[in-house]
């Protein structure tokens, strides 16, 4: 048998049927560029999320008490401060939800936060103009205020925000910086729909708390510090506060860690179930192949007939017809395969993910796509096998 003759044969059979071909290919191209797709979006959402992730900060340490009781207070951040070196970072963090923002005639609702210049830094967020709290303003309770970009944008509009003065539920703040944009989460929540104020500030002229707090964060020096850092930091909540191990629910820690291995869980579900669902394109597209191969079969069977009379085996026979399914799926794998790409750059694009070329899924897809013509194909080719010639030839 001689393959490069069969690959011709079965290229003229392909092209003398072409609309039937492109037709069958339908499915197989489908199935692949779903594929391609979806790789790519688990890919590029992974990427996402990380970025989202660590807005969060990459060594940080959220520690949240639960109660009404037992707050953090400003004693325990020089405390800790002292008592732990490995500790880079501390900041106090107190938020309020809802709050109206306003400037001359315009306004927005926006979340208020409480911190000291240590945030910042923790969660690598740069300044776009103006400056960070200077250690007077946390001391001495200032009214002063860094506002993100979307309030910058929504109060100000084109004009500098530095040095002018905005209304916090009707408290006046002069604004002193705008922090870079950071965009949204995937909740929907805006990163820069945000006012923060020393965490002095806000805890005694916004909130009127008592200078207590439910809520601080930590960073250690190194990524490896973190789970050492968080025991020894319960420990010394509990031990301060007497609070009994019946008790130790009473504070939350989270890291960036829980948040990242919780984002990739639920990024990689979503790809694991969106590849089923592209993988069902490609099955139907397999049964699309081997109907058009049964037919082809049946078409042609007077002329296995004639090969098998001028000495073609069963094998040759199973081989042509094994390789133009094959041909079939391959054709339609390439196409799916560029379709794909195409289409995951301009939803890359659109959503602005980074675009993940992955040569490996690509390599997958179209090893996938050959399988399904090998599979699919491989009953019509076994059934013209089979013929017997001298009823092949008879069968008109």
């Amino acid at each position: 048998m001689n393959i490069k003759n069969t690959f011709i044969i079965g290229m003229k059979s392909l092209a003398k049927n072409k609309m039937r071909t492109a037709l069958t290919s339908i499915g197989v191209i489908i199935g692949v560029s779903s594929v391609i797709i979806m790789i790519g979006i688990g890919s590029s959402a992974r990427v996402a999320v990380k970025d989202k992730v660590y807005n969060f900060g990459t060594n940080a340490i959220a520690l949240q008490v639960q109660t009404q009781t037992n707050k953090f207070t400003t004693q325990d951040i020089k405390n800790i401060q002292k008592a732990f070196p490995q500790i880079q970072y501390i900041t106090p963090l107190v938020f309020k939800k809802k709050n109206l923002a306003k400037h001359k005639g315009r306004n927005i609702q926006t979340m208020l936060y409480g911190v000291n210049n240590d945030y910042f830094k923790m969660k690598n967020w740069p300044l776009a103009g103006g400056r960070y709290f200077t250690e007077y303003e946390i001391l001495a309770y200032q009214k002063v205020a860094i506002i993100g970009s979307t309030v910058a944008r929504e109060l100000f509009q084109n004009f500098n925000p530095e040095g002018r003065v905005i209304l916090v539920n009707d408290v006046p703040f002069r604004v002193i910086g705008t922090l870079m944009e950071q965009g949204t989460a995937f909740s929907g929540r805006d990163f820069d729909n945000v006012v923060i104020t020393p965490y002095t500030t806000a805890v005694m002229r916004v909130l009127g708390s008592m200078k207590e707090f439910h809520e601080i964060y930590v960073a250690p020096y190194s990524e490896t510090l973190v789970d050492d850092t968080v025991k020894k930091l319960s420990n010394y909540y509990y031990r301060v506060n007497s609070i009994t191990p019946d008790r130790y629910n009473s504070l939350k820690v989270v890291t960036s860690k829980e948040k990242l291995k919780m984002a990739e869980y639920i990024s990689k579900t979503l790809a694991i179930l969106l590849a089923g669902i592209a993988s069902i394109s490609l099955f139907v597209g397999g049964v699309g192949i081997m109907n058009i191969m049964l037919v082809s079969v049946s078409e042609r069977t007077r002329e296995i007939g004639i090969r098998m009379a001028i000495g073609a085996k069963g094998r040759d026979i199973l081989m042509q017809f094994l390789i133009e399914s094959v041909m079939l799926s391959s054709l339609g794998g390439i196409t799916g395969i560029l379709i794909g790409l195409g289409l995951y750059y301009i939803i890359a694009v659109i959503v602005e993910w980074p675009f993940i070329f992955s040569l490996a899924s690509i390599l997958v897809s179209f090893v996938f796509a050959s399988s399904v013509g090998i599979m699919f194909g491989f009953y019509p080719a076994r059934k013209a096998a089979q013929l017997n010639p001298i009823d092949a030839l008879r069968h008109e």
